[in-house]
């Protein structure tokens, strides 16, 4: 495998212990993903390639943490897939708020979103240290297309009740505007555990793995 395929992170000093796989077919926009990535305190090692057949040889040799993709494309569903069978969470790279050309599988797996307009090294760093936390990076109006487009794709499945207290739907409405835990907490004057409480509530009555599919099934019932 050549250089222009895969380049492997120098491993930096330090409590860093995240590893990220960066595949994307543009060599500017990767080389400039990767650079960023390795200023991240937290990211212990960056791998990067341009295609699928590429990224399947680093994700079984690797095993990364995080999956920094584009959604469109063909071979996009399989390479989430892949991902997901190595546990790696998916942090997908829109370059603008049209989700048309996003797979429905690809949107609905990925673990945050980051738009590529918006990279930069503390963004880029912050996308990464909400994924290692379990949060979701979404940027803002980011949740008004997802409803769009979720709700055009029509209905999923029978409609069903889904009873929140006020306090879970102040928690869902923020969590759709992208906040993390720290930033609901702070609008809602309630601990950092409090959220975290109600999240898992949310994610539970709304039968959800993890807040991009909670947020797009809300969307799609009504509920925000």
């Amino acid at each position: 495998m050549t250089m222009t395929q895969t380049q492997a992170a120098a491993t930096v000093t330090g409590p860093a212990r995240t590893s990220v796989l960066v595949v994307l077919e543009n060599e500017l926009v990767r080389c400039g993903v990767t650079t960023l990535l390795r200023t991240v305190p937290s990211v212990r090692d960056v791998w990067a390639c341009s295609g699928p057949v590429a990224a399947r040889e680093l994700l079984a040799e690797h095993r990364p943490d995080i999956v920094v993709c584009h959604g469109s494309g063909g071979p996009a569903p399989g390479l989430i897939r892949e991902a997901e069978a190595v546990e790696a969470r998916v942090l997908l790279l829109l370059e603008d708020l049209r989700l048309e050309s996003i797979d429905e599988e690809v949107m609905l797996s990925s673990h945050g979103f980051l738009m590529q307009s918006d990279l930069t090294a503390g963004n880029l760093h912050e996308a990464v240290v909400r994924l290692e936390r379990g949060e979701m990076p979404l940027p803002a109006g980011l949740a008004r297309s997802l409803m769009v487009r979720v709700r055009g794709a029509g209905p999923v499945g029978t409609s069903r009740k889904i009873s929140l207290t006020p306090r879970e739907q102040q928690v869902l409405s923020l969590l759709a505007q992208g906040m993390s835990n720290k930033q609901i907490a702070r609008r809602l004057t309630i601990s950092e555990h409090g959220v975290k409480r109600h999240v898992t509530n949310l994610l539970a009555k709304l039968n959800s793995p993890n807040r991009t599919l909670a947020v797009a099934l809300a969307l799609q019932e009504g509920l925000v």
